[in-house]
């Protein structure tokens, strides 16, 4: 019989499996002093088959009443993860109605949990552990793709307003701050400043940015001031890149981690400031399992690790100035562009370059774009002579549309119906000047049909304007320019990217035309001319937070403008004249529109005066997936009952079907909860609602703090 001290103990671990699963092993002698985020080895049975899995230890636990396998052993090349870090892993789940199992996953790439690449993966990090052990080497300095090697810096010199507001950090180093500074204000400037301060206390730095394609640019200016502490963190890297930074920063060789949505769950520890720039960008939300937005488990993370947290934008959300208001965050601004030039604006009306023979009063507020045809494909005339001046004066110029493609869609002449994705309740977007058809959604992709599945007519109408065929025209218009096109369907290509900002920023490229990533965070002193396409087709979109994204596209597309010597002008090419936010933006009159989106918000019972969790049942039979959402609707309007809320304090919208019906042949059905903020969004749902085994998260989606509903 086992004395006391050779007893067998057993833990719950975290295991990465297809699904993540929370299971319980035995832990052998040499074991029994796990403790918690420590990364093991250990086997799953699967329908009869042993198979190895990496998992994360929890907790240990009370002998179960079935047998218990025991675990493999400890992986020797990972770090246990920090309490802080595991803190915040279980904030996560618990906010947005998940398990930590289930979200493991997050903390470490694929080359972690793929245990077949485990016994290569340590003979390059031998490699790694000796190359990083000398920090101070030159070599380790490792810029990436598109990234300029500027000059080493050691000090950071700051303006007199800059340097009040870095001032003003100083004085509480665990507290959140709205920086809203205009465009061009030089909000970078004080991030460095505020690194390299922290640095100096001995603590480390974590940086969000929203978009791969600004990851360059932010880097080059951190690495030449942090030169090898640097590391960074995202999708667009190569394997190798990715493997090595990863590692660094999770052997505490990077003192500066730089990364987008997903980094602000890297075992970076030690940490003293988290800056997430650009924070009103819709891009940190997650719209994939699990959906949290990365500005919030920022904030979250900095107050676990009682580090300072700096929310940066020329455009602050809704979200972030109430908290401002609320006196939970701390508000600092830069009034004055560090340039001081002025960028003047202009609108052209788009009803002149229509075809056909449509009448001022058909053009309501709510008409897009999309539903028109126009001479051109799109684009003026008189932008386009704005473009050719441009030219002339050796100067620089973006036009930003919001849709990537050649147009959005061909439509039947016969029954006025359009080419449609088969899988999806949408019609497929034009690309390679209409020769091909592709579904946004589904990825579905096929040579332009000929016929009709409606009628079987072959006579179709292009309708709409997307990326390329503005690209084409400006290219007829202006044979001279130089032109090169940057969206979503570019950004399959890191390489490809990196050419087109690299020959643009070099000046062998007059003309840059994109989607609205152009509008974000990008700095390039010889742009003096920006045009904004057919904005009404974003601010008419069926979303309380379409007039939110429409002010933020306008003014950070201003501030692209004259950010070099010379001033700038911004062109808004539009339908629509006179709407308040197009004159507010213009105007850059942001505490009027913070002033009239609070008081709509309030009046709608919208967030940030209210939490909202989407409900989306998806299934390939529409019946079974409307009665799945009742069957959810009863379970919900039952237990609120029984905790006695009250309309003021929850309200349900729905069922309804989405925006979009059907998605990759699942019809789509929504319920929406609106909540006063004061309930946690576990306080909303009972548990037979995940225990039900129709009702299970295979079709259930539940989105809290959706920024879509489309």
């Amino acid at each position: 019989m086992l004395n006391a001290e050779n007893e067998i103990k057993y833990g719950k671990f975290l295991v990465v499996a297809q699904t993540g699963l929370l299971l319980t092993y035995s832990i052998p002698q040499e074991y029994i002093s796990l403790t918690k985020g420590t990364f093991c080895l250990l086997t799953v049975r699967k329908g009869g088959v042993v198979k190895k899995y990496v998992g994360v230890f929890l907790e240990f636990c009370v002998k179960p009443e079935f047998n218990c396998v025991p675990i493999l052993g400890i992986l020797p090349f990972m770090n246990v993860l920090s309490e802080n870090l595991f803190s915040v892993l279980q904030w996560t789940a618990d906010y947005y109605l998940t398990s930590i199992e289930k979200i493991i996953s997050i903390v470490a790439p694929s080359f972690i949990w793929d245990v077949a690449k485990h016994q290569l993966l340590e003979k390059r990090l031998e490699k790694l552990k000796l190359n990083d052990s000398q920090l101070n080497n030159k070599k380790n300095i490792h810029k990436i793709k598109g990234e300029i090697l500027l000059a080493e810096r050691s000090e950071i010199l700051l303006n007199e307003e800059q340097y009040k507001v870095y001032d003003s950090i100083l004085t509480d180093l665990s507290a959140i701050y709205v920086l809203h500074g205009v465009t061009g204000s030089g909000k970078t400037e004080i991030y460095l400043k505020i690194a390299q301060y922290i640095i100096q206390q001995n603590k480390n730095v974590l940086i969000l940015v929203p978009e791969i394609v600004l990851t360059p640019q932010m880097s080059a200016r951190f690495r030449a001031v942090f030169k090898s502490d640097l590391a960074i963190l995202h999708s667009g890297l190569t394997k190798v890149e990715y493997e090595r930074d990863w590692f660094r920063v999770h052997y505490g060789y990077a003192k500066v981690v730089l990364g987008v949505r997903t980094a602000v769950f890297c075992s970076l520890e030690n940490i003293g400031v988290i800056i997430v720039d650009e924070e009103h960008d819709g891009s940190y939300k997650s719209h994939e399992f699990p959906t949290y937005h990365a500005r919030d488990i920022a904030v979250v993370r900095a107050k676990k690790e009682n580090a300072l947290c700096i929310l940066g934008s020329a455009t602050p959300s809704i979200e972030s100035m109430y908290n401002v208001k609320k006196e939970k965050y701390k508000y600092l601004s830069l009034k004055n562009k560090f340039s001081g030039n002025q960028v003047e604006s202009l609108i052209v009306d788009s009803k002149k370059e229509l075809l056909g023979s449509y009448s001022q009063k058909r053009l309501s507020y709510a008409t897009k774009s999309t539903q028109l045809s126009f001479q051109n494909n799109g684009i003026s005339q008189e932008v386009c002579s704005l473009l050719r001046e441009n030219k002339e004066l050796g100067e620089q110029s973006i036009v930003i549309i919001n849709r990537r493609g050649y147009v959005n869609f061909a439509i039947c002449t016969q029954c006025s119906t359009p080419l449609s994705c088969p899988r999806c309740s949408v019609s497929t977007t034009l690309h390679e000047g209409g020769r091909t058809e592709i579904c946004h959604y589904c990825n579905f992709k096929v040579t332009r049909r000929k016929t009709c599945l409606s009628c079987n007519g072959t006579e179709f109408l292009d309708h709409g304007i997307g990326t390329q065929n503005i690209e084409e025209r400006i290219a007829a218009m202006i044979p001279a320019m130089r032109i090169a096109r940057l969206d979503r369907d570019v950004l399959t290509s890191n390489s490809r990217v990196t050419e087109i900002i690299d020959d643009f920023r070099l000046g062998h490229t007059d003309c840059l035309v994109g989607t609205q990533m152009l509008a974000k965070g990008h700095d390039f002193p010889k742009v003096t001319l920006v045009v904004i396409l057919h904005v009404e087709d974003a601010l008419f979109l069926p979303d309380f937070r379409s007039s939110e994204r429409t002010f933020q596209l306008l003014t950070q597309a201003m501030g692209r403008a004259g950010r070099g010597s010379k001033p700038g002008k911004v062109v808004l090419q539009s339908l629509i004249l006179g709407h308040p936010i197009i004159e507010m933006s213009l105007k850059n009159d942001i505490e009027a529109y913070w002033e009239r989106e609070m008081h709509l918000r309030q009046l709608g019972f919208h967030p940030p005066f209210s939490r909202q969790i989407l409900c989306e049942i998806r299934h390939k039979n529409k019946e079974t997936a409307f009665s799945m959402i009742t069957k959810l609707k009863n379970y919900l309007i039952k237990f609120w009952a029984e905790n006695n809320y009250t309309e003021n304090e929850v309200r349900l919208a729905g069922p309804y079907i989405a925006a979009l019906e059907k998605i990759n042949n699942e019809f789509r059905v929504q319920l929406c909860i609106s909540s006063q903020k004061k309930l946690h969004p576990a306080h909303l749902f009972p548990t037979e609602v995940f225990l039900d085994k129709e009702i299970n998260r295979q079709i259930l989606r539940i989105d809290v703090d959706p920024y879509t509903f489309l």
